[in-house]
């Protein structure tokens, strides 16, 4: 046999055994779902994107099977975003492995191409592919997206008041449009920013309705933001007015009330000792009086008056009594002790052999920490019993007087 019959008998040896590429890929899927045609905005970004396959072919596993970019194969994607799998595949196997039968979903997300300048609809294909093997018979797909160019939108107040009571509601529209669609509507006034995100029924009026006292009383500038899908904005501004409130309707505006929700709380109120309430707005609660009580009897003449009894009843445990005496006939001038509570007798332990002059002054305190210290003040008169003085100090006070707030 020459050489060349033996070189043809080989070529054709070789041609009846080997089976071409495609005969060779075990690899097969039948599409089932996806989603979605989408019109966006140039450098919009879109999730939610998926293709669905079932695998008709041999197991699929994760290490290498990936949903790739396609028509044709390893081209640059125009809608690429950062959060792909790679650059050129989308998104990978999303379980570990899928057999003969079962399913898979593989979902991604999208970004409009950059610098369009006119409505631009693009036809982008995908494909299953085992990396390094083939590419997945029967999973070829593509989805529709049109681009539209990336332009500002507009906004413009509809309804505004002039003033707006701070008891009541801050209630603003707008219409805003783009020619894609809205995100949002940021409205900023008194150094506070609403934001909106859903127009109403009409698809373009946007509404802030919010309770007025969140902004500060005064005059301000409302400033509405309508901001499109790839950060595009554009701005409106109105004049509105805050006027204070009287929410109780005490007579007294929220900027002097200090409880602008209670009638019992506003300046010049009785503040009542000691039970956490600040009721006259003075910035603090009123404190408690030393809980005690003097009793006395006396003896008067022309020159002297003498004490026959002299006593401090309900004396708290640990009170610090101070009994001071002035000008003639005083046994002392000041005597001071720490009471170990109940009734104290201090004519017998003060004032037993003690003849006081006329005009001639005794006072007790009665001081315990975080109370209004009581005085009393005796002061002697001529043939009558001295005249009785019921005395208050407060911790800060250097002297008693008469007012106990």
């Amino acid at each position: 046999m020459s050489v060349v019959a033996r070189l043809l008998g080989a070529l054709l040896l070789c041609a009846l055994f080997a089976a071409p590429a495609h005969a060779q890929n075990p690899y097969a899927a039948v599409f089932k779902d996806q989603c979605c045609y989408l019109t966006l905005e140039s450098g919009e970004v879109a999730g939610g994107q998926f293709f669905e396959f079932e695998n008709s072919g041999a197991a699929w596993d994760v290490r290498n099977l990936k949903l790739g970019i396609a028509g044709p194969y390893e081209r640059d994607s125009p809608f690429y975003h950062p959060s792909w799998y790679e650059l050129r595949r989308p998104a990978r196997l999303p379980v570990q492995a899928v057999l003969n039968g079962q399913r898979a979903r593989f979902g991604f997300a999208i970004q409009a191409p950059a610098n369009v300048g006119t409505q631009t609809v693009y036809r982008e294909h995908f494909q299953l592919v085992a990396e390094g093997e083939y590419w997945v018979a029967g999973s070829e797909v593509y989805l529709d997206y049109t681009v539209l160019p990336s332009v500002p939108p507009n906004v413009g107040f509809t309804s505004i008041p002039a003033a707006v009571n701070r008891s009541g509601k801050l209630e603003v529209s707008v219409d805003a449009t783009d020619n894609r669609a809205i995100l949002r509507v940021e409205f900023s006034v008194g150094g506070k920013t609403f934001t909106v995100a859903a127009p109403e029924a009409d698809g373009r009026t946007f509404k802030l309705s919010v309770p007025a006292e969140e902004v500060p009383a005064g005059s301000h500038t409302l400033i509405a933001r309508a901001v499109d899908r790839v950060g595009n904005f554009a701005t409106a501004t109105a004049a509105i007015t805050l006027t204070l409130a009287d929410r109780d309707g005490d007579g007294v505006l929220e900027d002097t009330d200090c409880n602008d929700r209670s009638t019992a709380i506003r300046p010049g109120a009785t503040d009542i000792p000691a039970n956490g309430v600040d009721e006259n707005c003075d910035g603090a609660d009123a404190l408690p009086l030393v809980n005690a009580a003097f009793s006395s009897q006396w003896v008067a003449s022309t020159k002297t008056t003498r004490v026959t009894s002299l006593k401090i009843k309900g004396v708290p445990m640990g009170a610090r009594v101070e009994v001071r005496c002035a000008k003639r006939g005083c046994p002392f001038s000041v005597r001071r002790f720490t009471a170990r509570g109940g009734t104290l007798d201090l004519r017998r332990q003060y004032f037993r052999r003690a003849k006081l002059r006329v005009g001639t002054t005794v006072e007790i305190r009665v001081i315990v920490p975080g109370y209004i210290t009581k005085v009393a003040r005796y002061t002697m008169r001529k043939k009558r019993t001295p005249l009785t003085a019921y005395l208050c100090m407060p911790p800060s006070a250097a002297k008693p007087t008469r007012t106990c707030a």
